[in-house]
């Protein structure tokens, strides 16, 4: 990938994550709501996962910069 591909990728990504911790802020808050334990860890998964990916990208902008 070419690196404005590379950072159209990371702005996308940083958004689908930001969205997704408001999401689950707001979710988990809800109070006399009993969730199931999966759901909550269904949001860890995606944020994780999300947070890997941004780091790669990250990555290989650092290293497509340094060389």
């Amino acid at each position: 990938m070419c690196n404005e591909d590379l950072r159209t990728r990371l702005i996308t990504l940083s958004e689908e994550l930001k969205e997704l911790e408001e999401e689950q802020s707001y979710v988990l808050k809800q109070t006399g709501l009993h969730l199931p334990g999966h759901t909550v860890r269904r949001y860890e998964a995606e944020v994780q996962t999300l947070k890997a990916s941004i780091a790669e990208i990250i990555a290989e902008l650092n290293f497509a910069n340094n060389h």
